[in-house]
């Protein structure tokens, strides 16, 4: 990480008055939770994610699903955030006058006992239950629920409250999303490889309304070329100094 770098994207900070966070699964893998395209080893070897991860595979086979997605929560709720969620808070805590929004790709909800907030979980969460004729019903995830049962109002299907695979975003939770977005001074990219549609979108639209766009990812993507600084980073380390250096002008 050039030490110039950090030092130009603190005084974009310090001029920003709305930022958002974007971030993706890179940022939870130092938790421990498997990212889909580093799936070779974990809960994603040897799975077709069109039978356990998709509406589809929910539709024709739900415990199979069901079963799938609690070993998943399991394995969230085994985990806790790491040093890079934790760093994400302290930089909130600093721009605290500012209005600062993180956007989540991540449905395991560490950004919020983290710290973040507002949160906007645009794929979902692994905690909590919903009808899936989206009736009104929704419910928190107990391990106790252990197999599908029917909604108690309407008799639909509940389903765990996230995206799956060939379905549509939450419109409320993007256009919100994308709000924040298009009136963002400056724009964080964290961890994401921005090939899920239509949320990698979000920085581009970021861009073009004025945004710094400030990627950190330890590997380029697709977004490398547009963003004004791509950092070769990881969450942890970029965020604890960037907060470091900002905490000290402060002092």
């Amino acid at each position: 990480m050039h030490s110039g770098s950090l030092e130009s994207v603190a005084s974009v900070v310090r001029e920003a008055k709305e930022i958002v966070v974007f971030s993706g699964a890179g940022l939870s893998a130092d938790s421990g939770i498997p990212t889909f395209r580093d799936g070779a080893t974990g809960l994603w070897n040897k799975v077709d994610p069109d039978e356990v991860a998709s509406i589809e595979g929910f539709l024709r086979n739900p415990e199979r699903v069901w079963n799938w997605l609690l070993q998943l929560k399991k394995l969230v709720d085994e985990r806790q955030p790491n040093a890079g969620h934790q760093a994400l808070a302290r930089l909130q805590e600093i721009c605290r006058a500012k209005q600062l929004t993180v956007i989540t790709q991540n449905i395991d909800g560490y950004h919020s006992p983290a710290g973040n907030a507002p949160v906007l979980e645009v794929h979902g969460t692994i905690h909590r239950l919903r009808c899936q004729q989206r009736c009104g019903f929704s419910a928190d995830w107990e391990q106790s629920a252990a197999e599908p049962f029917r909604c108690p109002r309407c008799g639909a299907p509940v389903r765990p409250d996230l995206v799956l695979f060939g379905e549509m975003l939450d419109e409320e939770v993007f256009a919100a999303a994308e709000t924040c977005s298009m009136t963002a001074d400056l724009f964080f990219c964290v961890g994401t490889s921005f090939t899920v549609q239509p949320a990698a979108l979000l920085p581009v639209w970021a861009k073009r309304a004025g945004a710094t766009v400030v990627e950190v990812n330890p590997h380029p993507t697709s977004l490398s070329a547009l963003a004004d600084y791509s950092i070769r980073s990881g969450a942890s380390e970029f965020f604890t100094a960037l907060s470091a250096k900002l905490a000290a002008r402060q002092a």
